[in-house]
């Protein structure tokens, strides 16, 4: 019981939570989130890496600095993997009006991108999210340390029911990881008009540093142990083979001039 207590206590003076909006409440409006996954050859690459840094990343700073973007990342895939995917772009609007405002954007700027970029990309898929569950450490990670684990998901129960698995097994977890410093923050979506797509949830986990990255399965594990004196928990837990399906997952670094 100590233990429990001890631990409840570390969490919430680690994590400061988003609003945990009601996933009905979030779905009264449009999505308010964009991911925009980008594949090149691999020979481009390195071009593309480069115009981001020194112009790409730029104008989504210009967009955001105008009010049409809230936020935005760029993040690039650590690896060469023809697979997945060699950047994205995660943006958030502040009201469904500013989506409006980006399709704009979008009729000179494809995906964001400017004409030397497009000349790298081979394709783009764009995916309207609602970002339902995000929550960060007090303590921000350094700029530029961050290592991103991005987990795609497709789930087999109704939207409503993998909500509720969200926020009885999954979010313990991840706010466990914040208080054990090793994770600096995390968001989790659920992709809107998602027939066909190759995924239908998306984590996206801030590591504090490639350390912090590399003690991801012991952490894991460390929590686990703690939580499974949680009925619920435990219970989810043993059921979560039924409910989703792990695609396959990119460690990516942010872009930041």
């Amino acid at each position: 019981m100590k233990l429990a207590l001890a631990f409840l206590l570390i969490a919430s003076s680690a994590v400061q939570l988003s609003a945990q909006e009601p996933y009905s409440k979030l779905r009264a409006n449009g999505p308010l989130s964009l991911a925009i996954t980008y594949r090149c050859d691999p020979k481009n690459r390195t071009n593309l890496r480069q115009h981001m840094l020194t112009a790409g990343v730029k104008n989504f700073e210009r967009w955001k600095t105008d009010g049409i973007l809230h936020d935005y990342k760029i993040l690039f895939n650590s690896y060469l993997d023809s697979d997945t995917f060699d950047m994205m772009a995660l943006l958030s609007f502040t009201k469904y009006s500013d989506v409006d405002r980006w399709r704009e954007i979008e009729k000179k700027w494809p995906g964001g991108l400017s004409g030397p970029a497009l000349e790298y990309i081979t394709s783009a898929v764009t995916t309207p999210v609602d970002a339902l569950r995000q929550a960060a450490s007090e303590r921000p990670a350094q700029p530029g340390k961050s290592v991103y684990f991005i987990i795609p998901y497709d789930y087999v129960v109704s939207t409503d029911d993998y909500v509720k698995y969200l926020d009885t097994y999954v979010i313990p977890q991840v706010d466990g990881w914040i208080a054990e410093n090793v994770l600096a923050s995390y968001k989790i979506c659920i992709g809107r008009y998602a027939t066909g797509r190759p995924w239908a949830s998306l984590f996206v986990l801030e590591y504090r540093d490639a350390a912090a990255f590399g003690l991801r399965e012991a952490t894991v594990a460390k929590v686990r142990e703690r939580l499974k004196t949680n009925p619920s928990w435990l219970a989810a837990s043993e059921n979560k083979q039924k409910i989703r399906v792990e695609k396959q997952t990119v460690v990516a670094e942010e872009l930041i001039p």
